[in-house]
């Protein structure tokens, strides 16, 4: 929902400005008081209520290096005790070479300011002719008071006060609209706007705004406006229709702060730029600003970056072009550098005014430049894990409260969001404060409409709009300096109870990897890894082992990658079938399946051979690792080989079931579907086995890319794009997709496919619903675990060929 307010606020406050009827003019009794010095008057409905909510709003404590924060805190000791009943004005002075002046201006009645009971209070009568002053200290601070038509006046000046009670120096330049139900409203003369970097520039030469205080946040809406002959910022955008912010949707979360300006004529914004900056020389049009109607500059920690968005891409690509040479290829976005690094500065200050962009790249219709190629891979993961500004949920409810169209939008985050608050509640921002901890977003709008702007603001407490799950953020990316040769993988760490992640490169090396991406050790194993990583205990004392096995060994590695002796086993034949792990009983008495040929070996976790296995080999080659599967209280060893024999033994290797029939068994595992065992062929048939070893046959009319598993009581297929969980269809985009994996964490069932050709990660539920915040950047099929002592669900991929990715889903 879009603000109203600012609409009823900005006729009121420009009819006041443009009236020219005498008799229309009216001002209330309160402003006649005011001193026409003033640099900000701020209209109070009920003071002792906006104190309260003031002293309740962490975004206004904030301020608490400013007069404003002195004088409606409670800091001073005269202020403190005003308990006016009706609307009081307060207007602050800015004199050379000394503190600011307040004058306090509300209706006098028997209760307002009453001093009697006080102890330590130094109270002198003044005479200033027909009328008699009071001069008040209290605590070190000294206000001056008068009462004149029923008006209380109570001044930190005294000259201010006689000038005022003389007509000297009465009678505010600017404008005061009645409060009416506003609880605040701040009238200011020649406001200067904050943008980066502490660039101060004069705005305008009045501004006026409506500002809500809540518990929760801060909002204000108004207009500004110059009527000066001399130029000021909001003039530029003289001729220009506010544009849709939409930079948002690239940029990146972890800014400190970004300004977005918009415009609809490039070459009269560049024109008025420079009236404005006074250029003695008229600069020829850009090129590569013709087709541009949003242009942020976005600050980081580690360098800025500029966001240009195009309505035509590919003549800004045009324009470009002489300025760009190849770099780099990040995650399969073209990294370039740029050669005209002052461009920005020299046409767009002073609203760019230290930006110098030495790389830039697309992003769909975006043309990103920043200073650093940390900056650049910055952009391209938010973008390709979804983790941008536009889907974070205080972003979303913040612009709720703003226009869809505007000319500048301001925005600081996270502890620069007092920075923000500066700009609206203050007239000079005070940049040692603290930022509020409780706040994510301030965002100050302005939107050019005719001779004025409109002006909102938004800063909301992000406690009151974090309710949201499946929020998924990169934790981080790390590098091995060969590609990655199979999966990455997770792994317990049992003293933190998180996960570590295990991997192995082209290199043969194995590597160990924190949960923060620092890598522990790595192994040269001069052979690759069969298949999957297997986590044990074979201690049976909670600490976690690895186990698999290359081509000539049977490894058994500790967290620190250590052999666990006896292992490893030396085998003499080659090993043919990734290695499998059987837990008859679930109590970590091991059982490791060796395949060589045609051979099936049981080994305990003492590296020696089982006894009482006697399987007597296969008639020809086993052609996938074994399998077990507790089906009806019983174990079953399935043992698959080429001729199309499938063995179903029991624990010492005897036939259990005899199947008669043959099948072509393509690479999807045998699973079990209630009470029979499934295996889907390579013709795309699913023969379904009994316990009694009759099989029936269904001829299935699905593609070569067909795929079907069963986990967690969870079934999912996978024909082409189009994926089936529990029965329910979700059509994907087309595409080259890896076979689904089912995960469970946190007591629910995921499911993770990729696409290879964008390479896309998508998570669903197990109830068939794309989690918030998918798809993101992988290259591979994808992993999910959670930390046994997080809220969080962790997720792994590969990105680039030698990188490993750590997503979070929150």
């Amino acid at each position: 929902m879009k603000r109203i307010q600012y609409l009823l606020l900005g006729i009121m406050a420009f009819s006041l400005f443009l009236a020219c009827d005498p008799e229309q003019d009216t001002r209330a009794e309160l402003e006649d008081f005011v001193p026409d010095n003033a640099s900000t008057v701020l209209s109070i409905t009920n003071y002792e209520i906006l104190r309260k909510d003031l002293q309740q709003n962490a975004a206004f404590k904030s301020l608490k290096n400013s007069e404003l924060y002195r004088l409606l805190s409670g800091e001073h000791a005269a202020l403190k005790l005003l308990k006016p009943r009706s609307r009081s004005l307060l207007s602050i002075h800015r004199n050379d070479n000394s503190l600011p002046e307040f004058a306090f201006i509300t209706r006098l009645d028997s209760a307002v300011f009453k001093l009697d009971s006080l102890p330590n209070i130094i109270s002198e009568k003044l005479s200033y002719g027909n009328t008699t002053l009071d001069r008040i200290s209290i605590e070190d601070q000294t206000v001056y008071k008068a009462i004149k038509d029923s008006v209380l006046l109570l001044f930190s000046s005294q000259k201010m006060l006689e000038e005022v009670l003389s007509g000297k120096n009465a009678g505010y330049d600017g404008e005061i609209p009645i409060a009416g139900e506003a609880e605040l409203i701040i009238s200011r003369n020649a406001p200067m706007l904050s943008l980066q970097d502490s660039v101060n520039v004069p705005l305008s030469s009045h501004q006026i705004l409506n500002v809500t205080i809540a518990s929760g946040g801060i909002t204000a809406s108004g207009v500004t406006l110059n009527r000066d002959t001399i130029p000021r910022l909001i003039d530029i955008f003289k001729g220009q229709i506010p544009q849709q912010n939409t930079i948002a949707s690239v940029h990146p979360v972890d800014a400190e702060s970004s300004v977005t300006f918009t415009f609809n004529h490039p070459d009269i914004f560049l024109n008025r730029l420079r009236v404005h900056r006074k250029d003695s020389v008229s600069s020829r049009a850009v090129a590569m600003f013709e087709t541009i109607t949003e242009i942020s500059d976005i600050k980081f920690e580690d360098g800025n970056a500029i966001v240009m968005s195009s309505i035509d891409a590919s003549l800004t690509n045009e324009a470009l072009a002489p300025m760009l040479s190849e770099n780099t290829v990040f995650r399969d976005v073209e990294i370039y550098d740029f050669s005209n690094s002052d461009v920005f500065i020299e046409n767009f200050r002073p609203l760019i005014s230290k930006t110098s962009p030495k790389y830039a790249f697309q992003i769909e219709h975006y043309f990103i430049f920043s200073e650093s190629m940390t900056t650049a891979e910055k952009f391209i993961v938010a973008y390709k894990s979804n983790n941008v500004l536009a889907n974070t949920p205080n972003y979303q409810k913040s612009v709720r409260e703003l226009a869809s169209a505007s000319s500048v939008l301001l925005m600081h985050f996270n502890k620069n969001v007092y920075k923000g608050i500066s700009n609206v509640l203050v007239e000079t921002p005070d940049y040692t404060a603290d930022g509020p901890a409780s706040y994510q977003l301030s965002a100050l709008q302005y939107s050019y409409d005719r001779n004025f702007a409109h002006v909102n603001y938004v800063c909301l407490e992000a406690g009151k709009t974090r309710q949201i799950t499946g929020s998924v953020a990169q934790v981080f990316s790390t590098k091995l300096e060969a590609d990655l040769l199979g999966e990455a993988q997770f792994f317990t760490n049992h003293r933190t109870g998180g996960k570590d992640i295990v991997v192995q490169d082209m290199g043969n090396k194995l590597h160990l990897i924190s949960s923060n991406g620092k890598i522990l050790w790595s192994k040269d194993l001069r052979e690759p890894v069969l298949g999957k990583i297997h986590e044990v205990d074979i201690l049976r004392n909670g600490k976690k082992q690895l186990a698999f096995t290359t081509k000539s060994k049977l490894y058994v590695l500790d967290r620190n990658g250590n052999n666990v002796s006896p292992f490893p086993v030396n085998f003499k034949d080659e090993i043919t079938q990734p290695l499998s792990v059987f837990d008859y009983d679930n109590n970590r008495k091991y059982r490791f399946a060796i395949v060589q040929g045609r051979e099936l070996l049981l080994y305990d976790s003492k590296g020696k051979n089982v006894k009482g296995f006697n399987f007597e080999g296969a008639t020809s080659d086993i052609v996938l690792p074994a399998q077990h599967i507790r089906m009806s209280n019983k174990d079953y060893i399935l043992v698959a080989e080429e001729n199309g024999k499938l063995n179903i033994l029991s624990r010492v290797g005897k036939s259990r079931i005899t199947v008669n029939k043959r099948f072509k068994f393509s690479n999807t595992p045998i699973v079990e579907e209630g009470s029979k065992f499934v295996v889907i062929t390579s013709e795309k048939t699913k023969e379904s086995i009994a316990q009694n070893g009759s099989v029936s046959s269904q001829k299935l009319n699905v593609s070569t890319n067909y795929s079907f598993l069963i986990d967690y009581k969870t079934k999912v297929t996978l024909d082409d794009n189009l994926l089936r969980i529990n029965g329910k269809l979700v059509e994907l985009p087309f595409g080259i997709y890896t076979q689904p994996r089912i995960y469970r964490a946190k007591g629910d069932n995921y499911i993770t496919v990729t696409e290879t050709q964008e390479n896309k990660v998508f998570v669903y539920h197990a109830s068939g619903e794309l989690m918030t915040g998918f798809p993101v950047y992988g290259t591979s099929v994808a992993e999910i675990s959670s930390p046994d002592r997080s809220r969080t669900i962790h997720l792994l991929v590969r990105g680039e060929t030698n990188e490993v990715i750590l997503y979070e889903l929150q």
